[in-house]
């Protein structure tokens, strides 16, 4: 996969929580949590993760795998790779919601085959965004729309 044609654009989905404490435990059913907030008491110890530095990249909104001016003959779908904390996973889910697009949300967190899923894609943050063959890193309305476009979407 030419890597060049997509390294337009990278929104890392933490960068928004950069500033933020981030806690993880485990509860009694010995489910994995994470927040910005510790549990509350007799919930389960938490411990604070260090997340590293968090930088975005903005550029030119590019669509990897799609010809120029070409458009699919029929809509391909739509899936976002989510969790429920993140900012710019909202934005996108809104943003298709606007346009009356149809998705399929995976939660990275709480749905084990999304987990699984989005391990094998080598997700490093979230949103992931795939419109058929084309993957989107973050969320550019710009870049999705031009994604949706050449999706078989007006």
């Amino acid at each position: 996969m030419p890597r060049l044609r997509w390294l337009t654009l990278i929104v890392v989905a933490f960068a928004a929580h950069a500033a933020a404490e981030i806690y993880r435990w485990t509860d009694a059913e010995g489910k994995v949590h994470y927040s910005d907030a510790p549990p509350a008491s007799g919930k389960g110890k938490a411990e604070q993760v260090k997340l590293p530095p968090v930088s975005s990249i903005r550029g030119p909104a590019t669509v990897s795998n799609a010809a120029p001016g070409v458009q699919s003959p029929r809509r391909q779908p739509v899936i976002l790779y989510t969790a429920a904390w993140c900012g710019y996973c909202q934005r996108a889910k809104a943003h298709l919601r606007q346009r009356g697009i149809g998705f399929d949300e995976r939660d990275v967190e709480t749905s084990e085959s999304g987990r699984r899923k989005y391990q094998q894609l080598g997700g490093r943050g979230v949103p992931i965004i795939l419109v058929g063959t084309q993957r989107m890193d973050g969320f550019d309305a710009g870049g999705l729309d031009a994604m949706l476009k050449s999706g078989g979407y007006p």
